[in-house]
């Protein structure tokens, strides 16, 4: 399964007492593709400093990095599909260009994607992302 996981999504599932820690462990142990782009590494890197201080976010961006289940995607077309925020754009136009099963966001903005007919994106929650992969990794 390949998904693109939007900041405040990862940032949410990383604390060890997370009701959704199971979505960073389940990385952690290549159950799933994340794919990214330089914008998104970018926003990780911006708001996991806010969060956790330089230290912790270089060894969070080096563990998504150097996993066999991270792929980086170059974007070459702008769909310019979220309305009202244009900086979330990166997270749809990087689901586009990775050909992703899955966009994990409990962004409205984002969430609205579902209603396109063309093209098609599926966006989860982050909590129903979480019971997902409950289901399938018991």
């Amino acid at each position: 399964m390949k998904i693109v996981l939007d900041t405040n999504s990862f940032i949410s599932c990383i604390g060890k007492r997370s009701p959704y820690r199971n979505v960073f462990d389940a990385f952690l142990n290549n159950q799933y593709d994340l794919r990214v782009s330089t914008e998104i590494l970018l926003e990780y890197e911006e708001k996991f400093e806010r969060f956790w201080g330089e230290e912790v976010t270089q060894n969070l961006l080096g563990v998504i990095l150097t996993s066999e289940n991270t792929s980086l995607h170059d974007i070459f077309y702008n769909f310019h599909l979220v309305q009202g925020d244009l900086d979330d754009n990166k997270f749809s136009d990087t689901y586009l260009s990775a050909s992703a099963d899955i966009l994990v966001s409990n962004d409205k903005k984002l969430l609205a994607l579902n209603k396109l007919e063309f093209p098609p994106i599926s966006v989860v929650t982050l909590e129903d992302f979480s019971k997902e992969l409950a289901l399938t990794f018991l």
